[in-house]
């Protein structure tokens, strides 16, 4: 069965296409994984699809590290971990070594509504992405075993430099989408209804004051603007993530 995985990566859209299990890029084994710039993606991982439709436009990534040893991770509280140099490495590695640095997707065709865990790895200046069914008996793919690799919180504190904070975007999307007439306050920031669309949404980004004083507001969903009612949602930007057409 043919699979098509998309990914956005600093504004680029990837697509993978591929049956169950291939490998869809070839990677010569004598290439070596290169970090790039410190704000440069190296390792990524999302969930998508389910019934609910995880992983849709604008949701945050559960996991992103970056050439510095950076590790942003999702959620409600994102978390900023910084691995050693050395423990970078072998983290980068030990991604090749499982075989993250060959696009390729493993499916099940019998499953439906299944959800997705898709890694993307940077190497070489490309990113490669494997998506993987959470569902059916693929625990024991190469790929699916370093995934718990990739949960900050259980690294050893000898792998970090420092403690995990909270993560401090210097730059925030602000996603609006219109709602029913309400009694809301008045938006301060700048107006809801112009903007990139996406996903059935309007984004703008923040930064500065204004970037740290909106996320102050993030917990009141509805807002007025120019007479119209918003839902907002305030999502944080990634370091590779430089405007709206990243999300």
């Amino acid at each position: 069965m043919k699979t098509v995985v998309v990914t956005v990566i600093g504004g680029v859209t990837l697509l993978t296409a591929g049956c169950a299990g291939d490998s869809q890029a070839q990677v010569g084994g004598s290439s070596s994984p290169s970090l790039g710039s410190g704000d440069a993606l190296v390792l990524r991982t999302r969930t998508t699809g389910g019934i609910a439709g995880l992983g849709g436009p604008g949701t945050m990534p559960e996991f992103s590290l970056y050439g510095d040893g950076r590790a942003i991770t999702g959620g409600a509280h994102p978390t900023e971990y910084h691995l050693t140099a050395q423990a970078l490495r072998r983290l980068v590695s030990d991604a090749s070594k499982a075989g993250l640095a060959r696009a390729r997707t493993v499916d099940d065709r019998n499953i439906a509504d299944a959800t997705y865990k898709v890694i993307t790895f940077v190497t070489g200046g490309r990113p490669r992405t494997t998506k993987i069914i959470q569902e059916g008996r693929h625990a024991d793919d190469p790929a699916a075993r370093f995934l718990p690799r990739l949960v900050p919180s259980s690294w050893p504190r000898g792998d970090q430099s420092t403690d995990p904070r909270p993560y401090r975007p210097s730059r925030v999307a602000v996603l609006a989408a219109t709602a029913d007439e309400s009694d809301a306050p008045k938006w301060p920031f700048t107006s809801l209804g112009t903007g990139t669309r996406v996903g059935g949404r309007t984004c703008t980004v923040l930064t500065g004051r204004d970037a740290t004083a909106v996320q102050r507001l993030a917990g009141r969903p509805e807002w007025r603007d120019h007479g119209q009612t918003f839902r907002v949602a305030v999502r944080p930007l990634l370091p590779d993530e430089r405007d709206c057409t990243a999300l």
